[in-house]
Formats: C-alpha cells, sequence, structure tokens
C-alpha cells in the first residue's frame, strides 16, 4: 500500500475541511459559521473530534475541536499529515451551461484535477452570466472529498478569443469538436496516444450549438491545437466535459502514476 495513504489511514479522521487560512502547528482557528454548523449540527462531532485542514498551500494537517458554544467553534492544528502537491497543469476551457449541469462541470472537474476552471463566451453561448462564488464552492467541495490538496482556480467569464489568447504556444490546446462525431481519424484515445510530449493542457468545450464558423477557422489556425471527436455521438456539454477529462487522464495525465 502507498506510504501516504498508509499515513493518512493512522489518524481516524472524521471530516476534512478547506482552511482559507495559514496552516502551523498549535495554531487555533474560529471556524465560519457554516463550517460549525457542518462539523456540529450535520456530522454531530464532539469535543476532541479529529478532523483534517488544508488551504491549498500549506500541505494537510491533522487538527481537532478545541472549543465549542451556542454560535461558536475553534480547532487546533497539530502536525502535518501531507506535505503540499497540485495537480497536473490541465485547464479546462468550456461554453458555460444551465446552473444544475454547471455545479456539476465544477465538482467533477475539480475531482478529475483540473488546475483551472474556466467558463468562456462563444458566439452561441446562451448563457449570459455565470456565479463565480458558487463555482468556487463546488470546487472547494469537491477537493475536500477527494483528498485533493490544492484547489481549483476559478477564472471569470471572459470571450473565447481572450481565453485563448491567454494560452501559450507550449499549452496543448485539446479542441473537442462537435463537427467531427465519428471521424476514426480523430478518435480521442488515438490522438492523445499520438500527441506531443507536453507538460501543459487545455480541453476546449463548446455550447450546445457548438463553434461558430468562425470560432472554427480561428481553431484550425492555431499552434499546437488538437481537434479530436468524443467519438460517434454528439455529446452534452457536460458530458464532453467528463470524457475528455477522463480520456486525457488516463492517457496522458495523473491516472499513469
Amino acid at each position: 500500500m502507498n506510504s501516504t495513504y498508509q499515513e493518512m489511514e493512522q489518524t481516524d479522521i472524521k471530516a476534512r475541511l478547506y482552511i482559507d487560512a495559514p496552516l502551523a502547528a498549535g495554531a487555533v482557528i474560529a471556524l465560519p459559521s457554516d463550517q460549525m454548523h457542518y462539523l456540529l449540527h450535520v456530522l454531530r462531532l464532539n469535543l476532541g473530534a479529529a478532523i483534517g485542514v488544508f488551504n491549498g498551500v500549506d500541505g494537510e494537517f491533522n487538527a481537532s475541536i478545541s472549543a465549542m458554544a451556542k454560535k461558536q467553534c475553534s480547532i487546533t492544528i497539530a502536525d502535518q499529515r501531507r506535505q503540499q502537491i497540485y495537480c497536473r497543469d490541465l485547464w479546462l476551457l468550456f461554453a458555460p451551461v444551465k446552473k444544475a449541469r454547471l455545479d456539476f462541470i465544477a465538482q467533477k472537474a475539480s475531482e478529475l484535477g483540473v488546475r483551472v476552471i474556466w467558463p468562456v463566451k462563444t458566439d452561441y453561448c446562451q448563457i449570459s452570466r455565470v456565479n463565480d462564488d458558487r463555482l468556487a464552492a463546488n470546487a472547494i467541495e469537491a477537493a475536500e472529498q477527494t483528498e485533493r490538496l490544492d484547489i481549483a482556480e476559478i477564472r471569470s467569464f471572459d470571450p473565447l478569443h481572450d481565453v485563448l489568447a491567454a494560452c501559450d504556444d507550449d499549452r496543448l490546446l485539446i479542441w473537442c469538436d462537435e463537427a467531427s462525431a465519428g471521424h476514426p481519424a480523430l478518435n480521442i484515445t488515438t490522438a492523445l496516444a499520438a500527441a506531443p510530449p507536453h507538460d501543459k493542457a487545455a480541453i476546449l468545450i463548446g455550447p450546445e450549438g457548438g463553434f461558430s464558423p468562425a470560432e472554427r477557422h480561428y481553431l484550425q489556425t492555431r499552434i499546437n491545437c488538437l481537434k479530436i471527436s468524443l467519438g460517434p455521438r454528439i455529446l452534452r456539454a457536460d458530458t464532453a466535459a467528463i470524457s475528455a477529462l477522463s480520456c486525457y487522464q488516463s492517457i496522458c495525465g495523473d491516472w499513469q502514476s
């Protein structure tokens, strides 16, 4: 068994929380009301209960509930249980969808190890506004549940051209092209297996109406852009995002290790 998981099993923690504060042994941290409610009223933990805490920077620490009152709960930080590690430099660029499915994308992208979650405005996008705070909350909750130590960065809802301009030429851009559905030469597993070596990647998912002719022309002229097909069926945007991320992680990403 991996030694990291052996160490984690030695301490019977009852919950795992993201803490927006520096972490160090001996520190006492008062929890916000939502986390207090979760520990005391949802999980029904008592004084002294062991929890794990992380902040996306300092690694993960053991901690325990050290003070409880009607409207206050504090934890005391103990020893570090895991050193900080970061997920692979993988971005998800996608045209946003309706709220419930947008929550799903943020949750599953975080679970699958995406470092940046970036909603983009495309010509055929039907959504005009994205709640960044809601996306961030979904990413944090997913990190808490999946033993992830860093938090996916949520970027603002920006036009496609601006987002692609932020992608350096050495970042492999994986363009999921719905118009290429079923094209055997563009099959994602074959294309990724033959992709050039790279340390950074971005997966681009379009809106349900697809990319416009102007956007398609622009993408076809980009350096280091890999056009792929996600199989014989045209997938919904949320299904396409999770399918592409799963394929990438299994062939090029951290599922290999």
